[in-house]
């Protein structure tokens, strides 16, 4: 048993579930833990540090723009409810 299966039993409290298809998804995990994290510091250029903060627009109301399908949703509602009382009103036994 590797160390990190050691570690996992411990955590969880029993051996792991997924033994076999773990160890790529733990070497991908290690893989990306060992590269170097980007360098930020001067990435932004001067001019851009300085430029002004861009005007926010107000959105339309969307509730205006949304039309309302209380209704249509209802009668679908309606209808799914209708299809599943005949659904449960078929004997299964007769049709095997």
């Amino acid at each position: 048993m590797f160390i990190w299966e050691a570690l996992i039993a411990i955590f969880l409290g029993s051996r792991p579930v997924y033994e076999g298809n773990m160890r790529p998804i733990l070497v991908i995990a290690l893989l990306t833990a060992c590269t170097p994290f980007p360098e930020l510091a001067g990435t932004i250029s001067p001019e851009a540090r300085d430029a002004p903060y861009p005007t926010l627009t107000p959105l339309p109301d969307l509730s205006i723009a949304a039309p309302d399908e209380t209704d249509a949703l209802q009668a679908r509602v309606a209808a799914l409810q209708a299809r599943a009382a005949r659904i449960r009103q078929i004997d299964i036994a007769a049709l095997q």
